[in-house]
């Protein structure tokens, strides 16, 4: 009985600690709401939410309040932010529009007729991707409101649903119908990642592709290599929050990352509600909650690598942690940890896709003291 007590006390305290600095899912805005589908972000930090079951786009303020942002659409779906910013809003029916939708809240015609548009995507000041859901083309248009094929007889697209750019500047595609996400370079598809059942919709920030799994209740981390674990939810239905891995979803659909990329905005299609993710940038692992010897940064590994590593060290007491990672000539490139950590040893991952070969320092600073490893990144 004693021996079992201490193991629970022991459990609890490695929670305790994990939970300070872990991912955190809540509930921003409770459902039913307005909205169920598609949330795009202006740069004050306000979210926009189709209602994909309606006609509606929404309003949240970061503090959760919600209002009726426009209306008149059919099934509005993808949106997104022009470089006039204007919202521009698709309706997902057969003889489909697209409309864009000035700061005010005006809505005027962008494009009369297009066969059910999904998304729209900017490549570019002047010119936009839309993704038709069920003809499965991709269409470039330009700020005119002309219009021609992109893509099309393309036998891996199945449901093109939302789009984005890589950190190399490649399109990727994301496909509703099978779950698969694909890199497209100089017009050849290859699949980079395979989500079970369908996939709501992507985002990138930090390094990271977030992508919703409509049908498996999760929320999905993908590197630009295409390694795939999962970020937050038990894959069972529900509106449970806490520690990201132990809440649940319900069909979670939407998803967009805050302006600063330490929180990620999902819609649960089915709940009509909106959660929040915080802690996004943290993803420091506890491993072991004895208390180490000294204060120590290991080095890294494997090391040289490409493009991630691992990086673990020891906190003898609990402190205010900072880990970061310069280049060569001093310069932060990223901020792996930074809040308060309890006793212990930890774990985290670099990944340096997209940057340059060479040497880079890894610094670790706790309770006045500070380290510093070399890492090599080598391509």
């Amino acid at each position: 009985m004693k021996k079992t007590f201490t193991t629970l006390v022991l459990l609890l305290t490695l929670i305790t600690a994990t939970a300070s600095y872990s991912q955190v899912v809540s509930t921003l805005v409770p459902g039913p709401s307005s909205f169920d589908d598609c949330l795009t972000l202006d740069k004050a930090g306000n979210i926009f939410a189709s209602r994909y079951m309606g006609s509606n786009v929404s309003k949240i303020t970061r503090s959760g309040v919600v209002s009726i942002f426009s209306s008149s659409f059919n099934t509005p779906n993808g949106t997104a932010f022009g470089p006039d910013g204007y919202l521009y809003v698709p309706s997902n029916i057969a003889n489909g529009r697209v409309n864009k939708v000035s700061p005010a809240g005006v809505v005027d015609t962008f494009i009369t007729s297009i066969p059910y548009p999904t998304t729209v995507f900017f490549e570019s000041d002047t010119s936009m991707l839309i993704a038709t859901y069920q003809s499965n083309k991709i269409f470039r248009a330009k700020m005119n409101g002309t219009y021609t094929v992109a893509y099309q007889n393309i036998p891996m697209l199945n449901g093109p649903v939302d789009m984005e750019y890589d950190l190399n500047g490649n399109l990727l595609i994301a496909n509703f119908g099978d779950g698969k996400i694909f890199r497209v370079v100089n017009g050849v598809f290859t699949v980079i990642a395979d989500l079970p059942g369908s996939l709501g919709f992507m985002t990138i920030t930090n390094g990271y592709i977030y992508a919703t799994a409509y049908n498996a209740n999760r929320i999905y981390r993908i590197t630009m290599n295409g390694d795939t674990t999962t970020f937050a939810g038990t894959g069972q239905g529900g509106q449970l929050n806490g520690p990201a891995r132990t809440a649940t979803f319900n069909a979670p659909n939407g998803i967009a990352a805050s302006v600063t990329g330490d929180t990620l905005f999902v819609s649960d299609f089915n709940a009509r509600s909106l959660r929040m993710i915080t802690g996004v940038r943290a993803s420091v692992q506890n491993i072991s909650s004895v208390v180490p010897e000294k204060f120590n940064l290991k080095q890294n590994y494997p090391n040289p690598f490409n493009p991630s590593t691992t990086i673990e060290f020891d906190i003898t007491k609990k402190s205010a942690v900072l880990l970061e990672v310069f280049d060569s000539l001093g310069k932060i490139i990223t901020t792996l940890v930074n809040g308060e950590l309890n006793t212990g040893s930890y774990r985290t991952e670099f990944n340096a896709f997209g940057l340059a070969s060479g040497m880079y320092f890894v610094k670790l600073t706790a309770n006045g003291s500070s380290l510093t490893n070399k890492i090599v990144l080598t391509k």
